[in-house]
């Protein structure tokens, strides 16, 4: 991704506000502990157009809870002002958000420890656009996919990162109503939302697609889920363009593994896990990526065996994807 530190730091405050914050913490905005501090900033349409009368919450957040402590409403210049509580717990993180068109923008994370200057505090906010459909037009910047194979199947575990556009947050017309979908695998089964994308309940799951209803800011989105196929193949064809597709085949005995669409690439310094590494960039709408991993069928008693360890070796993969994601992976 091309984006500087603050501004991948932003786009985790927006979409997880409390689950993020220990993520947030280096390079934050932060005011001295015992002292009250005021926090002076303003709230601006994308970035550069003063907004008055925007309203705007300071949330008190910290490892166990978050509450809403303050609320005011910016001036006619677009400002506000916050006098920050200064008996805090040490790892207390502040959060000035501002709502604009009924969806809530948050500015960057203010820590309770780390004394540095206030100045130049801007809450940044977006006009809305109502979608009767899903949005055809937005890009896939990452797409990581780790693949399982067992003697059953393939089990397929996806993150999914959606851009929004870039001056507007979209929201569905209709209550119940998508602003993004993508297809998955022909023939996925029992997809289910995983922990570390959009809360599950903003997710829609169809047959062989996701959805997401909820509101989908220019920050972009996150969609984490799992899912299973009955036969050796998956096959996926994009129907949004994408910047960058990795994906990840778990090795197993006995496995003939064929891939097209992609290119093998080295496997990432920091991938502690035998895998075979696979990748493409600048996929437009309707490329295909198909993989046919089957695996001979071992000793009976050994088959519970494989596909546990099949199984942990996934999971391992996955979880160093969540903690590596938002960069480009190393050895392409």
């Amino acid at each position: 991704m091309r984006c500087s530190s603050m501004y991948q730091a932003r786009r985790r405050a927006a979409r997880h506000p409390r689950t993020a914050v220990a993520a947030l913490l280096v390079g934050a905005l932060s005011v001295t502990p015992g002292t009250a501090q005021e926090l002076s900033g303003l709230v601006a349409l994308g970035g550069s157009t003063p907004v008055a009368g925007a309203v705007v919450e300071l949330h008190q957040v910290n490892e166990e809870s978050g509450a809403l402590v303050d609320s005011t409403a910016t001036d006619a210049s677009g400002s506000f002002v916050f006098f920050l509580p200064s008996d805090v717990d040490p790892g207390t993180v502040f959060l000035a958000g501002a709502r604009h068109g009924g969806v809530l923008y948050w500015g960057a994370p203010v820590h309770s420890t780390n004394p540095t200057d206030l100045e130049d505090y801007v809450v940044t906010v977006f006009d809305t656009m109502a979608v009767s459909a899903p949005a055809s037009d937005l890009e896939t910047s990452i797409r990581h996919v780790v693949i399982t194979p067992t003697a059953a199947g393939l089990h397929v575990e996806e993150i999914i990162d959606v851009e929004g556009m870039p001056d507007r947050t979209l929201v569905a017309e209709a209550d119940s109503g998508l602003v993004w979908s993508t297809t998955l695998a022909r023939g996925a089964l029992g997809a289910v939302p995983s922990p570390g994308g959009v809360p599950p309940e903003d997710v829609v799951l169809g047959e062989s697609s996701v959805g997401f209803r909820g509101t989908l800011s220019p920050s972009g989105i996150r969609v984490v889920l799992q899912y299973f196929l009955s036969s050796s193949e998956y096959a996926l064809e994009l129907d949004h363009s994408t910047a960058r597709l990795e994906l990840l085949v778990m090795p197993q005995p006995g496995l003939d593994l064929r891939v097209s669409g992609l290119e093998e690439r080295a496997v990432a310094a920091g991938m502690r896990v035998p895998v075979r590494r696979y990748a493409g960039t600048d996929l437009t709408a309707g490329s295909t990526v198909t993989v046919d991993a089957a695996i001979a069928q071992p000793g009976r008693g050994r088959a519970g065996i494989w596909l546990l360890i099949a199984v942990l070796l996934g999971a391992a993969a996955l979880a160093s994807i969540r903690f590596t994601a938002r960069g480009a992976p190393s050895g392409a």
